[in-house]
């Protein structure tokens, strides 16, 4: 392998996921986290509901089979483990699997698939689309999962439209226009109607037509930097008002102008076959493809789903687990994670820290953020992919910066 920057050794640590459950492993016991895993393990391996006469065969459990099934019940009530009935083998959930993700040790890929990424960078900032063509070839081959790399930078221009879109519950969608027609849809949570002041309380629809018009005086004609400056010291301001409804545009303004649209300087997919034979039963695999064929609405995407690590220069893995429906609407509606009771498919993520830009070639202007990604079964070799999906992302970023 290549020699390379310190900061490049492989991941140490637990990954981190995308919907943290770590309330939920707080929660089990030392038995239960034991029972979980080998359900998961099994899962993974068989694509089968597990029986629990298999687990004691194939894990050596020395509890009664009484102790086992009230496990197993108390696990199913915490939504980590599905059966359709009661004397039905379970299946991890997708909350099960996210948790399940927490519970692995840390690990180290093979030096062999390490070695393979380095090669295929190594003239990554001469010929970008090349380099990546070829490491996403590396992880798709190695993972049998639809593989994903893109950099990209932040886009400019002023905001001419501003739109709020309710979702079910508290859930709604912002959506944002700039010049040119360019557009990000990005996902919120609004406040619940009691917690807001005045004729909103009492009528819904009233509530929204006012946040949609707060963010369109706060936002429309400005840039995203001018609007995120002006909404920061609007904020200021705000401290010593009480205006709920006021504090709630702040709050999404602000959110907005942080993560806008973005214009991919370099996009690569490799593995689609990979990601068709696994959707072959679904009918939106028409809808998860033409995604993948929308470079601009992709990279938004990933940038969504994979939540910043703020001032932490290292790339950190997120993990989730979406259903099939779930990420047909992610063409629409930008995000929709599905905690159903059957797995559907998995996103093994990392961002590519890029601090300060990375002043690619080809181009005046350098890759401020980007992102490497797995997309496969929820069956996904986890241990294994973990650590390579983390080492490709900072390997891209050394040699994009160095």
């Amino acid at each position: 392998m290549t020699d390379l920057p310190p900061k490049l050794e492989a991941a140490k640590g637990p990954p981190l996921s995308a919907a943290d459950p770590s309330p939920v492993t707080l929660c089990l016991s030392e038995r239960q986290e034991q029972i979980l895993r080998a359900v998961c393990r099994d899962f993974i391996v068989s694509g089968e509901p597990v029986a629990s006469a298999a687990l004691v065969r194939r894990h050596g459990f020395r509890w009664s089979s009484a102790t086992l099934r009230q496990e197993l019940a108390a696990l199913e009530r915490l939504g980590l483990l599905w059966r359709p009935h009661r004397s039905a083998g379970c299946s991890p959930t997708e909350v099960g699997l996210r948790c399940y993700v927490t519970l692995l040790p840390a690990s180290r890929a093979e030096p062999k698939l390490l070695d393979a990424v380095d090669r295929s960078l190594q003239r990554v900032r001469e010929d970008p689309s090349r380099s990546m063509r070829a490491a996403v070839c590396v992880l798709s081959e190695a993972s049998g999962c639809l593989a994903v790399s893109f950099l990209g930078t932040a886009q400019g221009g002023r905001m001419e439209q501003v739109d709020v879109v309710p979702l079910v519950g508290s859930r709604g969608l912002v959506v944002l226009t700039l010049e040119g027609g360019a557009t990000h849809v990005q996902p919120i949570e609004l406040e619940s109607s009691h917690e807001l002041a005045g004729r909103a309380a009492s009528d819904p629809s009233s509530e929204l037509l006012g946040l949609q018009e707060r963010l369109r005086r706060l936002c429309v004609g400005r840039t995203l930097p001018d609007a995120r400056e002006a909404l920061l010291r609007r904020l200021g301001e705000h401290e010593a008002q009480i205006d709920r409804l006021l504090a709630q545009a702040l709050r999404v303004g602000l959110t907005l102008c942080s993560v806008g649209p973005l214009d991919p300087l370099w996009m690569q997919i490799a593995g689609q076959p990979s990601l068709a034979r696994g959707l072959a039963d679904s009918e939106r695999l028409g809808d998860v493809l033409a995604l993948l064929e929308d470079d601009q609405r992709l990279a938004e995407v990933l940038d969504q789903l994979l939540p910043a690590d703020g001032d932490d220069p290292r790339a950190r893995v997120h993990v989730g687990v979406v259903g099939v429906t779930g990420m047909a609407e992610l063409a629409g509606l930008g995000s929709a994670w599905s905690d159903g009771p059957e797995p559907g498919l998995c996103l093994v993520g990392c961002r590519v820290p890029m601090p300060g830009g990375g002043g690619g070639a080809g181009s005046d202007r350098g890759p401020d953020r980007g992102a490497v990604a797995l997309l496969g079964s929820a069956r996904m070799d986890y241990a294994a992919m973990i650590p390579l999906v983390e080492y490709a992302a900072r390997a891209l970023a050394a040699r994009m910066c160095a």
